[in-house]
């Protein structure tokens, strides 16, 4: 078993995000279809708030619940722990809209969401399905 503090200190989490990460990398592990139901939720939000709103980049927005999908996905009773921390913590900093870039405020909101991704992705193997940011 991987200490928090030692997944937290993955390669690639924007500087700006380390405290937020750090504390979701800490937080219990919940059931996989709770995160699944989370990015449904943070899949709604944004298309209720893109709705005559150019604050939002909607193919990056696409993307990173697409691809966080994706890889929850991949999570099963086998999974070792330290793979589900990232996973999890990648999703909760994903539907947490005051992050390091609030994600709702700004065409660039979610940039930090997507390289927060991305460093997961990279760390589990799965380079393959960064998500391209602007």
């Amino acid at each position: 078993m991987s200490a928090p503090s030692e997944i937290a200190a993955i390669p690639g989490i924007p500087g700006t995000a380390r405290a937020l990460w750090a504390r979701l990398c800490a937080e219990e592990l919940v059931p996989v279809h709770g995160l699944f139901d989370a990015v449904r939720g943070f899949e709604d939000k944004l298309s209720r708030r893109s709705l005559g709103h150019t604050t939002i980049d909607p193919k990056l927005a696409r993307e990173l619940v697409a691809t966080t999908q994706r890889l929850l996905g991949t999570l099963d009773e086998t999974t070792p722990e330290r793979t589900r921390r990232l996973v999890q913590a990648a999703v909760r900093y994903l539907v947490v809209e005051d992050d390091a870039d609030g994600d709702l405020d700004s065409i660039l909101g979610l940039d930090d969401d997507a390289e927060v991704l991305n460093a997961v992705l990279v760390q589990l193997g799965r380079a393959a399905w960064t998500v391209p940011i602007p």
